[in-house]
């Protein structure tokens, strides 16, 4: 994949395209691409992808391997049913995440307008606001509000991308067309909330004193052991007081708060994996190894970032299998 403003590979479009073509199946062959009267079309290639993709009467798609990029699904004309990881979705205008197998059915006339955006270009851009990069994958709230200014701002951007590509000016100058792709991904960034929102809003390399990156590392090389804040203290090189203000001051939390997140992103992620066999496939049994002894409070403060229970989430995999 060609870094911001590269140019694509030297497959041309149609090996991107074809790559992400062949991430998804008709679950009704009516048609090489997805039934009767459907089509693919790649818009534009290069940091990012969009392409055009419409079915014919009665096609569903699914996924033939979890995906390895985002997603933003945005329909164009027709309607239809989407779902990730057996969720559905109330609207078709949503974005899929690294990891999760999706599914849609499509009616008649259905013509989604889909944008591929790398996980290492989301990775790039928080990196360059946060200073670092992140500890974890970044977690987008799955559907966008098309009511909202900005996400009706961003989407003209989308269509705009496809004119752009068109346009003689894409061809001649991979600098502006690097900077047109950059533009989407940190817009996204910014219209939609993701688990990240807090810490990249108005944020820059300065914004977290090094004894606060120093702590948040070591919570998350050791996040598997029985640490405390006073082992967070010791190998930032501060006091338990010290790092407790500045984790107030810059992340708006404190350090056993912000471990127990990074604990409960690690049980999500082996709930997550149940499904082929790289996790227990029993709750007490995750949530016992990343620390949480106390069930309760630990399906409370579960429940609290993602707005489900683990049991939730756990049947939700076993169903997509």
């Amino acid at each position: 994949m060609p870094g911001w403003g590269g140019r694509p590979s030297d497959g041309g479009p149609e090996t991107m395209s074809n790559s992400v073509e062949n991430k998804w199946v008709g679950s009704r062959k009516q048609g090489a691409k997805g039934g009767k009267g459907g089509r693919f079309r790649c818009v534009h290639q290069g940091s990012v992808v969009l392409y055009e993709r419409g079915h014919g009467a009665g096609a569903d798609v699914t996924s033939a391997e979890p995906l390895d990029f985002y997603d933003v699904h945005i329909p164009i004309a027709g309607d239809g049913a989407v779902t990730m990881n057996r969720k559905g979705f109330f609207s078709a205008l949503g974005v899929a995440e690294p990891q999760q197998r999706g599914s849609t059915g499509r009616n008649r006339g259905r013509v989604n307008r889909i944008l591929i955006i790398p996980r290492a270009a989301v990775d790039d851009a928080l990196t360059v606001r946060l200073g670092e990069p992140p500890h974890e994958p970044l977690s987008f709230e799955p559907v966008l509000d098309n009511t909202a200014a900005p996400v009706q701002g961003w989407l003209e951007l989308v269509g705009q991308l496809a004119d752009f590509a068109a346009s003689g000016l894409a061809a001649r100058s991979p600098l502006a067309t690097g900077h047109f792709e950059q533009l989407l991904v940190n817009g996204l960034l910014d219209v939609q909330p993701h688990t990240l929102s807090e810490a990249v809003a108005g944020r820059g390399t300065a914004a977290v004193p090094r004894a606060v990156r120093r702590a948040r590392d070591f919570c998350s090389e050791h996040a598997h052991e029985p640490i405390s804040a006073a082992d967070m203290a010791r190998a930032a090189g501060v006091s338990v007081r010290s790092l407790r203000e500045g984790f107030r001051q810059h992340l708006d939390t404190t350090p056993s708060a912000y471990l127990r997140s990074v604990r409960l992103g690690l049980v999500r992620r082996d709930l997550l994996a149940a499904d082929d066999g790289r996790a227990a496939h029993n709750v007490t049994d995750v949530a016992l190894r990343w620390g949480f002894t106390h069930l309760g409070r630990f399906t409370g403060h579960y429940r609290a970032a993602y707005g489900e229970t683990p049991s939730q989430t756990l049947r939700t995999v076993r169903g997509s299998d």
